[in-house]
């Protein structure tokens, strides 16, 4: 199991089991810690989920998950700058949004 599908499940079992929601999705890099670590309240504070996603390509999972997500997620933040989460992600990800 990658530490993608990790976070899509811990994302998924939020939801399902936990009260959280998909409204303020928080999305940051898989490949180097801090900003998850920092960001994690952002999604917290507003009782929602947060997933990871490689630095310069959208993970399959987690490109499936946004779509079938798309409808519940209103508000998304990035954690960390274009270093962390290139711009060609976060096109992927506004594909996978629309």
């Amino acid at each position: 199991r990658t530490r993608y599908e990790t976070a899509v499940e811990l994302a998924n079992y939020g939801f399902d089991d936990a009260g959280l929601a998909w409204d303020w999705l928080a999305l940051a890099s898989g490949e180097d810690f801090p900003d998850a670590l920092a960001g994690g309240v952002v999604p917290a504070r507003k009782e929602s989920v947060m997933m990871l996603t490689k630095t310069a390509t959208l993970p399959p999972i987690v490109g499936a998950t946004l779509a079938e997500h798309r409808d519940e997620i209103l508000n998304l933040y990035y954690l960390g700058g274009p270093v962390a989460i290139s711009p060609d992600v976060r096109v992927q990800v506004a594909s996978k949004l629309r």
